[in-house]
């Protein structure tokens, strides 16, 4: 497997902007193959902007204390991390045109090892019905590590998610695929209080093809099999649905809505011996995957199956650790409207493993696999297709020049050689 991995530089960017790609637009030179690999304790923040009110909006963020140093200030003090967060606010897209910035510091007491949630906020100065771009730099100084993140901010009247916030109970979701059943759904007093419809399927889309094999295009729609209406009390809405896929809109306009996906209480994890079965398709053979579909008993039909591909027990328990570990980081990173192991990234992910680089941009990923300009290396494209319905959707260029590298690279993990 090829896992070499470029050493991270002192500052990184992250673009989260979410224009429609064009082919004029480049990818950055910094590598974000942090971004997926859980191995690294590096910052890697989550956002959620929220417009509360006609001239200012709030900045929520969330860092994991796992992620940060904790040094002792003196010799013998408590452990402290001193994390220090700049915000720029620009009108333009090149981050020439400056609106405003400010400085926080994130002092928080705590010790190294622990992977507790730190969550907090920031307001600036906004007017409504404009766009801009948030530049975010947070700074670790006891590790000396910087992290920039861009943050596209549209205050126009359209409905966007950035007028709306999830709660589970009452904690902050970071992210509007939100994977839970029961959740609280706030609304921007901007939005007015008009009638919603709240839609929902039980729609499952497909696991995605190798990636040689040619995909029809087809744009991507949300169907609904039951509806109803409700409405915000003082802008709030508990909701709780089984279905996979929800999604809500104002009534008369159902070309601007909002979805949330719901994939079980164990998601990203698949703890039930049935959800194991789907995701081995990637490398078993037809007859294999048959015959595990139609076992009598599950369990003791994959146990042959990872056994037969890792030739003793040992080996066979590490590579199914490694095989469904990989499953839970794609299910984490890349779930948009189905489960993230489904996906174009997911695919790539689970059967490659971690990037050795990753260059991206707002719509855009590359992931490379071995090294620069070497012909031994393969690389991955990924796009947001235009006009897409739902965030976090990326489509791989497919070629049929892969076939040879994936068959390879699936025939490492049936001879159990995956490290």
């Amino acid at each position: 497997m090829m896992r070499n991995r470029c050493a991270l530089g002192s500052v990184a960017c992250i673009l989260f902007l979410s224009s429609c790609y064009t082919n004029k637009a480049s990818v950055t030179k910094y590598d974000y193959s942090y971004m997926y690999d859980d191995n690294q304790s590096v910052i890697n923040p989550k956002f959620k902007i929220f417009h509360q009110s006609l001239d200012s909006s709030t900045l929520f963020y969330e860092i994991s204390s796992g992620d940060i140093l904790y040094e002792r200030i003196q010799s013998d003090s408590s452990m402290a991390a001193n994390v220090k967060l700049k915000y720029t606010l620009y009108a333009d897209r090149d981050l020439n045109i400056l609106l405003d910035s400010g400085n926080k510091n994130l002092a928080n007491y705590g010790s190294n090892g622990k992977n507790a949630l730190l969550q907090n906020r920031l307001t600036f100065k906004f007017s409504t019905r404009k766009k801009a771009w948030l530049s975010i730099r947070f700074r670790d100084e006891n590790k000396d590590f910087n992290i920039v993140s861009t943050i596209e901010i549209d205050k126009r009247e359209n409905f966007n998610s950035q007028y709306f916030k999830y709660y589970k109970g009452k904690q902050l979701l970071f992210n509007q695929r939100a994977i839970y059943k029961d959740i609280t759904i706030e609304k921007s007093p901007l939005i007015k209080e008009n009638d919603f419809i709240m839609a929902a399927s039980q729609k499952s889309f497909s696991m995605t093809p190798p990636p040689f094999a040619q995909q029809k295009k087809s744009e991507l729609k949300l169907s609904s099999e039951t509806n109803f209406e409700f409405q915000f009390l003082n802008n709030k809405y508990d909701y709780s649905s089984a279905y996979p896929i929800n999604y809500f809109y104002t009534e008369g306009d159902s070309s601007a809505y909002n979805p949330i996906f719901y994939f079980g209480e164990s998601f990203p994890k698949l703890n039930e011996v049935e959800q194991l079965i789907d995701p081995i398709r990637y490398i078993s053979t037809s007859k294999e995957y048959k015959n595990l579909k139609t076992a009598v008993d599950s369990k003791k039909g994959l146990d042959v199956f990872w056994l037969k591909l890792g030739k003793n027990e040992q080996n066979a328990k590490e590579l199914l650790k490694e095989y469904y570990s990989r499953i839970e980081v794609a299910n984490k990173y890349f779930t948009s409207h189905k489960e993230g192991w489904k996906t174009d990234r997911g695919i790539i992910y689970i059967i490659y493993g971690v990037p050795s680089s990753i260059r991206k941009n707002s719509n855009k990923e590359v992931w490379l696999y071995g090294e620069e300009n070497n012909v031994l290396s393969v690389q991955f494209r990924f796009y947001k297709p235009q006009n897409s319905t739902v965030s976090n959707h990326y489509e791989m260029v497919r070629n049929s020049d892969y076939k040879n590298n994936w068959y390879r690279q699936v025939d490492l993990w049936r001879q159990g050689k995956i490290d």
